[in-house]
């Protein structure tokens, strides 16, 4: 659930700069474009700086905590996370078809994310005879965030027009 903190983060830090410019002289894409440039930002950006620390630097205890064995496709995965974080801080400085890629990529990353919670839930299931209420919120997440990124996406134009 640490990705909705993420997801939060980067919603306060648009809302501030949406409050410092004066909200009310931002036209509904720009904000969509500010909203979203946020989550590419703060969210990826902090998902870079987290999958760096517990997917690499403290791999061996995140797989212990986990319960998960531990190994190489744990650090792979830490250097996909960085590169999503990079991704999301370059939107930065590049704009148009390199955000239709960001945002691929966080589809793509969203996926994996709602794949694998869909297993943990299907595991547990199979386990207790009782749905998991975190796994349940982890599906509810995943679908609301990509449904969240496709409609600022969309809402900002512009972004899904290849030039």
């Amino acid at each position: 659930m640490f990705f909705l903190v993420l997801w939060v983060l980067g919603l306060l830090t648009a809302g501030g700069q949406l409050f410092m410019g004066g909200i009310t002289n931002f036209s509904l894409s720009e904000i969509c474009n500010v909203l979203l440039l946020h989550q590419f930002v703060v969210t990826f950006g902090f998902v870079g700086v987290i999958g760096l620390v517990v997917n690499i630097i403290r791999a061996d205890q995140t797989a212990e905590m986990l319960g998960w064995p531990g190994g190489l496709f744990q650090i792979k995965y830490g250097f996909s996370q960085i590169g999503l974080g990079i991704m999301g801080v370059m939107a930065i400085w590049f704009k148009g078809n390199f955000w239709v890629g960001t945002l691929v990529t966080m589809y793509i990353y969203g996926i994996s994310g709602l794949w694998s919670h869909c297993v943990v839930y299907k595991e547990k299931k199979e386990e207790t005879g009782k749905s998991d209420i975190d796994s349940i919120a982890n599906i509810i997440m995943d679908v609301a965030y990509q449904t969240f990124i496709t409609v600022l996406s969309i809402l900002a134009g512009g972004i899904w027009v290849f030039n």
